[in-house]
């Protein structure tokens, strides 16, 4: 798996993952307690407390079921899986299925349906917000902010004495600040990101770019996938500080695809360039 360092406003944040189109999408906040789809490694995958399923393909969800089964053999406690409907539904089936295959207890996992717009808090000061892609299928692609407290601009540069008068008579000095920082489109072609606008702000996008060759523009719009070029006419608009790629294709070799990225959006200007492709054994 690719492990990347990513400095960003909230500090060093740490995303863990690999990903290949058709065989497997798995990409970790272990900071957060957070799995961006479940398409393997297990071992990595079972600290993770909650896991989004952004669709039904099972290069995005196959490690789900043994994911839950080592949790409850590890006593790891509960945990919970966000999917939208009727997939939640399905996922419920699947771990019901799952334990009762074992011949044990359910497993300690809840599947709660979300829907576009909606928001989760995974701690006080961290929160998810969940919105559609525009893959062929209903895709959830996922937005993580975190908040804090500061001053009001209009009392910035004030003495510490006189802040603490004007709390004394009741005065709100501080608010409360919401920073985008990172956005993950799971599967999905290029309408989302004229559709969320937000996307060319976010400090880190994980964006998918699963086919590059010129000669793939249709079979890119048909399927509902990102092309190497709608990236490229999107770099100039983007004020990014990471992107990280993900779901490179089959059709493409993983070096000479790698270069092929890198020459077409890298830039002193763009957003760092980071690949999440993997070869899986």
């Amino acid at each position: 798996m690719r492990r990347l360092e990513l400095e960003t406003s909230w500090g060093k944040l740490l995303l863990v993952g690999g990903s290949r189109a058709g065989e497997g999408t798995v990409l970790l906040l272990p900071q957060f307690r957070l799995a961006l789809d479940s398409g393997f490694p297990l071992r990595a995958l079972v600290p993770m407390e909650h896991v989004v399923v952004s669709h039904g393909h099972t290069d995005h969800l196959a490690g789900l079921l043994p994911w839950a089964a080592q949790r409850q053999l590890q006593n790891l406690g509960p945990a919970r899986v966000y999917a939208l409907d009727p997939l939640a539904s399905q996922l419920r089936q699947l771990l019901q299925l799952g334990a009762a295959m074992e011949n044990g207890n359910p497993y300690p996992v809840e599947v709660e349906v979300v829907s576009e717009g909606q928001n989760v808090h995974l701690r006080p000061d961290c929160m998810v917000r969940f919105f559609l892609t525009s893959h062929w299928t209903p895709t959830l692609g996922v937005g993580l902010s975190w908040t804090k407290r500061q001053l009001k601009r209009e009392f910035s540069g004030l003495p510490p004495e006189s802040i603490r008068e004007l709390r004394q008579k009741g005065v709100e000095v501080s608010e409360t600040v919401e920073t985008p920082l990172l956005a993950y489109l799971a599967d999905t072609g290029p309408e989302v990101l004229e559709r969320q606008s937000w996307l060319a702000q976010v400090e880190v996008l994980v964006v998918e770019c699963t086919f590059l060759k010129p000669t793939d523009r249709q079979r890119a719009r048909r399927f509902g996938h990102m092309h190497l070029e709608d990236l490229r006419a999107w770099l100039p608009f983007a004020r990014n500080r990471h992107w990280v790629l993900t779901h490179l294709s089959r059709r493409h070799r993983l070096g000479p695809g790698s270069k092929l990225i890198r020459q077409a959006l890298v830039t002193e200007q763009g957003p760092r360039v980071h690949l999440c492709n993997v070869e899986w054994p």
